[in-house]
């Protein structure tokens, strides 16, 4: 189904993603990672980013709600664009500017991340 297909979406983005791999599979799992590992290839061969913090507008692993998709946890972000995992509908790749100017998402409120 969908959430099946959105796993497999975050897969492909992990194999032709250019940041760090070590960041990307620990935003992931919800963890937050910016730094450059320097270790995996993307790093080594100089393709890499980092995330600049100041520009997130949820914590990694905040609980969020989406007008249309219901509650969903923020698991990464990646540049320009963050991931959210809802249980309706899985992953979903959304752009944060969008997200912030249209008002997508708002913190889901009662709810530990």
């Amino acid at each position: 189904g969908k959430f099946a297909q959105s796993r497999v979406e975050m897969m492909r983005g992990y194999a032709e993603g250019e940041g760090c791999r070590r960041a990307y599979l620990l935003n992931y799992f919800g963890e937050a990672y910016q730094a450059r590992c320097n270790s995996c290839d993307s790093c080594r061969s100089g393709a890499a980013f980092t995330v600049d913090a100041t520009v997130v507008p949820f914590p990694i692993g905040a609980a969020v709600l989406h007008r249309s998709w219901g509650d969903g946890q923020i698991m990464r972000y990646d540049g320009e664009t963050m991931v959210v995992l809802f249980r309706s509908v899985g992953y979903r790749t959304l752009d944060i500017g969008i997200v912030t100017t249209e008002g997508l998402l708002s913190p889901l409120e009662g709810s530990a991340a």
